[in-house]
């Protein structure tokens, strides 16, 4: 299992809990694991449609995996969440300076890249 595949996954099958040495292989610590798997739930399409007001597309996101795991961690635990849910349900823009993830989301635009 990649630490993509279960950055992506890992809300689908939160019962199971992965061996240490599954864990090693992905460079997670247990610590880090526990963290993803107690994210509020739609972590994942949030961080897509929050990325994606900055040209930032999943593979991109997916391209580091380290990066992949602060902004999963960051998104699952935040305070905003439910506000920028809401504002994903109901089809509004949700105001990128309460998302804690945007600064990194800027940095990752293509746009930014090449400046």
């Amino acid at each position: 299992m990649s630490l993509m595949t279960f950055v992506k996954d890992f809300f689908e099958d939160r019962k199971r809990v992965l061996t240490d040495l599954e864990l090693a292989d992905m460079g997670l610590s247990r610590a880090d694991y526990n963290r993803l798997v107690t994210s509020k739930d739609g972590t994942r399409h949030r961080m897509e449609v929050l990325a994606a007001r900055f040209g930032v597309t999943p593979a991109m996101i997916d391209a580091d995996h380290g990066m992949a795991l602060e902004l999963a961690q960051t998104c699952g635990h935040c305070v905003n969440a439910k506000a920028c849910q809401n504002a994903i349900d109901l089809g509004v823009d949700f105001d990128t300076s309460r998302c804690p993830n945007a600064s990194i989301y800027a940095d990752m635009a293509p746009d930014s890249l090449t400046s």
